[in-house]
Parts: structure tokens; C-alpha cells; sequence
């Protein structure tokens, strides 16, 4: 519940002096819970010299001490409580303060409280809040409440703070998103009218796993019941930055036939997400092609590694390269195992078929292809056969299929 003050200041005349109580306007407190009621006055200079003569009262409804005793809730002279579990006033009223505790307040509370001093035989009224318990506690107010869009490596200061109307038993502020970085201070700070609130600061520095993270600050406080009462706020927090995690979806993904259709896709987490895309393959200087997605008919040239980069207004980004397998082409990244290949050029190169002359002898055993020597072992011997010099290369790999 919330516990109201609404203060009106109230001025009395005794001797033709003034005396003035100053206390806040409004008061929130929580039923099951206790309420601190900040309170000061004023007295006359010397009035206050015998400190063992001074004590202090709180009433309901009536500010005549006298009137009705059974409107006394707490009597400083004879130390008698009534209707609350206990009430403490732990200002020094020597020192004109008179800063109270009303503790396990309940619905049943709500009223007109007076607050008086007795001195020896000088009584003073000094002032009344209206005490209104509600069972909902107020929400916590998150700053910035609108945070405007913040930079990677940004610094981000938030600001989550409670009322706290008993502060001996002052909420907990918690958070719902802690980023990596984060550094969190808690602070109960005094206001203006003399109540107290519960601050709790959580600074980092902004990445871009933060960005349109929900974070919600939640003040929960402690009753003197089986429930606990909480209040939560809640913002969205956006960070702008350069693409990360750009990556290649490759579609079909298995090998592909000639003639068969394949699209690529380049993703990219970018803000703002207003991103430029360019496609190319290793080995070739210009560009592909432009746009996320990149789609062709496959021949056998299509065979190789492709990559992409994302580009906003913060930067850019190029992914891993991914290879694109042809159904039937040899595969050079894969082992092969040892071939003995009989070569009709005799500077040590293969060439291709259409160059080569279908072979006079049956016993002759020809093996055409293309074979990037830079990646490959190689040795070769030579035989003389009545006077014909013939070469052999040998071709070794790590013997994997």
C-alpha cells in the first residue's frame, strides 16, 4: 500500500512565537510493510535546554490531545502504543527532529495523523499527514526513459530508482539483462521533502548482442505477509553498428549437377539494417554480382570458392568463403590415392585430351586430365623400349578416396 502524507503546514501561536513543522507532501507506503515519515520543526531558541522534558506524540483524526485518549496512537510520556505493532520516532527532538517509524502498516491505517511535542507544561501541534495504505506498490522510474540510439563501444548509463518509505526495510532493485561489461552501484538518497529513495546505476559499454534487448528494472519489497510486492519498468535498448557474423547459406547444399539451379544467400547482422551486399570468387578480380542472394545455372567453370561482404553506414564485413562442388569434377582439397599416369609430353606436363593422339599399340594405357602440380607430389622415371624414350609420372596423395 502507499501511504499518503498530505501536508499542509499548520502554524500555531503560544506566547506570540511561531512554530513551523516541516514534513513532505506525500508519503508512499506498502501495506505489511512500515513507513518512515521525515519530519523537522522549529522552536523557540532555549526552549529545548532541559532534553529530559521533551516528548513527543502522534494522533488520528483530531489534533486535541485531550479531547479523546482513544485517538492517541503513540504517547512519547507514558511510552504507550495503540493500533500499530510498534512506532518509533528516531529523530533527536533536542535537536528538532522528529523523523517517526510506523511499522506494519495495514489498510485499516488510513487517516489523519498529528504529530505533537510536549515541553514541561508548553505543548505544540505541529503538523498532520493523512496516512492512505494501498496494497500495489508505485513502479520504479527507469532513466533515460528513452534511450536514443547509443554506438557500439558506446557508453550506456542507466538509472532504476524506488521509493523507499520505511528504509529500514527498503526495496531490492534487481535487472533483468546484465550485459558482459556491466558495473552496478546502489545508493538510498535523500529527496528534497526529506524521504528516501532506493537508486540503483548500471553502467557498460554497449555491444551489438545488446542491441533491441529488453531491460526491465524490478523493485521488490519486503512485507510482514506470505506475499512479496513488486513493480517492474521496462525499455528496449538500441545500439548501431557494422555487420557482424556475415555467413553464407548455400542452397541446395550438397554437391550440384551440371545444369542444376543454386542460390547463395549472405546474412549479416547489421544496425541500421539497410545493408549493401557483393558477391565474388576467389581467383577473380571483379565482382559477381550485387544483392543478398545470388543465383546461377550450374556448368563446370561454376566449381570454386565464393564469399561475400555486407556494407552500412558504420562499415563492413566479408565473410568466410564457401565451396561450391560440381557433381563429377575432381575435387582438388581431397586426397587422392597414388595413380600411375603414363604422359605423352615429354616436359613432365598433362595436356588436354582434345591435344592427344589415340595410341597405335592396344597395350598402350593413356590417362587424360588436369592435375595442379603446385598441390601435388610428383616423381617420374624413364624407360628406353627399342630405342623410344617413355616417361611415367606418379601422382601421390594422402590415399583417401
Amino acid at each position: 500500500p502507499v501511504l499518503y502524507s498530505k501536508m499542509s503546514l499548520f502554524i500555531f501561536m503560544f506566547s506570540e512565537t511561531n512554530f513551523y513543522a516541516k514534513l513532505p507532501g506525500k508519503i508512499n507506503a506498502l501495506s505489511g510493510s512500515c513507513v518512515q515519515i521525515p519530519c523537522t520543526f522549529d522552536a523557540p531558541k532555549n526552549t529545548l535546554k532541559d532534553t529530559e522534558n521533551i516528548f513527543g506524540c502522534w494522533m488520528k483524526k483530531n489534533h486535541a490531545f485531550l479531547s479523546q485518549d482513544s485517538l492517541v496512537v503513540f504517547n512519547g510520556t507514558s511510552n504507550i502504543i495503540k493500533g500499530f505493532n510498534y512506532i518509533e520516532i528516531l529523530g533527536n527532538l533536542s535537536q528538532l527532529e522528529c523523523t517517526t517509524v510506523f511499522y506494519d502498516v495495514m489498510n485499516n491505517h488510513t487517516d489523519n495523523y498529528y504529530f505533537r511535542v510536549e515541553i514541561i507544561r508548553v505543548n505544540w501541534i505541529l503538523s498532520t499527514p493523512t496516512v492512505c495504505p494501498v496494497d500495489v506498490p508505485e513502479l520504479p522510474v527507469l532513466t533515460p526513459t528513452d534511450l536514443q540510439e547509443v554506438m557500439e563501444e558506446g557508453t550506456v548509463n542507466l538509472s532504476c530508482s524506488a521509493e523507499a518509505p520505511c528504509p529500514k526495510q527498503s526495496p531490492t532493485i534487481s535487472w533483468s539483462y546484465i550485459p558482459e561489461s556491466a558495473h552496478i552501484t546502489r545508493k538510498l538518497q535523500e529527496k528534497p521533502d526529506k524521504t528516501q529513495s532506493v537508486f540503483s546505476y548500471m553502467t557498460f559499454k554497449a555491444s551489438y548482442k545488446d542491441h533491441r534487448k529488453n531491460i526491465s528494472c524490478t523493485a521488490t519489497y519486503p512485507r510482514n505477509t506470505s506475499d512479496v510486492s513488486s513493480a517492474e519498468t521496462t525499455m528496449m535498448l538500441r545500439v548501431l553498428f557494422s555487420p557482424k557474423e556475415t555467413r553464407i547459406i548455400i542452397d541446395p547444399s550438397d554437391s550440384v549437377s551440371v545444369g542444376t539451379n543454386v542460390t547463395l544467400t549472405c546474412k549479416s547482422e547489421a544496425s541500421p539494417n539497410e545493408i549493401n551486399y557483393t558477391w565474388y570468387k576467389r581467383g577473380q578480380e571483379k565482382e559477381l554480382d550485387f544483392g543478398e542472394q545470388l543465383t546461377f545455372n550450374v556448368n563446370r567453370r561454376s566449381g570454386g570458392w565464393y564469399f561475400c561482404t555486407a556494407k552500412n553506414m558504420h562499415g563492413n564485413q566479408t565473410s568466410e568463403e564457401i565451396q561450391l562442388i560440381v557433381a563429377g569434377e575432381i575435387n582438388l582439397d581431397v586426397p587422392l590415392l597414388c595413380t600411375h599416369t603414363k604422359s605423352i609430353d615429354h616436359h613432365g606436363a598433362f595436356v588436354m585430351a582434345e591435344e592427344l593422339e589415340t595410341p597405335k599399340d592396344e597395350n598402350d594405357m593413356i590417362h587424360y586430365g588436369e592435375i595442379d602440380f603446385s598441390t601435388l607430389q610428383t616423381k617420374s622415371t624413364t624407360e628406353k623400349i627399342s630405342g623410344e624414350e617413355t616417361i611415367y609420372a606418379e601422382v601421390c596423395g594422402s590415399g583417401k578416396n
